[in-house]
């Protein structure tokens, strides 16, 4: 597996369009996990937000541009109104809601080796912290009980570091990531921890 740096000094080879596609592909991994039934009712402006993210980073993909100073402004004004230690969500949230900053600043100085290394080593804690939520939360024996994320990561960012970038491969690689991702959060998370009420107990 190879390190942040070794990665970071891949990507710095790269043109600008090839390291803007790198930064989106970040942003579909971990930002598509807003739809999950249990996170509809809490915090719109921070869906929104990540829904907004995930969607800007398919477009890079498909060669459209990227509204940087709208989405940061988004993504700010939804981290100001988050609070790590409030209902359940919260720390999640706010944990992908400072990621996707992180990126945006890569994004926005796309040869800041800086940026791009705040933003692998945020990717690497994620992806360590829901492998964690995977072995502990989930049951013995299930599917997704030792799905590796942080290994994942480590091989997306290698693949879409190669000349030439196979886009489609890459895009493919990152959204089986970020839907094995939400499945780990979304039955990491009971109906009651989203405080979701009990079908079965009427008034």
């Amino acid at each position: 597996m190879s390190s942040v740096s070794d990665d970071v000094m891949r990507v710095a080879r790269l043109d600008d369009e090839a390291r803007q596609v790198v930064g989106a592909l970040l942003l579909i991994r971990y930002c598509g996990w807003h739809g999950d039934p249990k996170f509809q009712q809490w915090f719109g402006q921070a869906r929104g937000a990540l829904a907004h993210a995930s969607s800007a980073a398919h477009g890079v993909l498909r060669g459209e541009s990227l509204d940087l100073d709208g989405l940061r402004s988004e993504l700010d004004e939804a981290l100001e109104s988050s609070d790590p230690d409030g209902p359940p969500f919260e720390a999640e949230i706010t944990d992908h809601l400072v990621f996707a900053t992180e990126v945006l600043d890569f994004l926005d100085a796309l040869d800041d080796t800086e940026a791009l290394t705040t933003a692998f080593e945020r990717a690497d804690e994620l992806a360590e912290a829901h492998d964690d939520m995977a072995k502990e939360e989930l049951p013995a024996g299930h599917e997704l009980a030792s799905v590796g994320f942080l290994g994942r990561e480590a091989n997306a960012r290698e693949a879409d570091s190669a000349v030439p970038l196979d886009s489609r491969a890459a895009l493919e690689r990152s959204e089986e990531f970020a839907d094995l991702y939400a499945r780990v959060i979304g039955l990491s998370y009971s109906d009651e921890d989203a405080g979701m009420a009990d079908p079965g107990v009427t008034d």
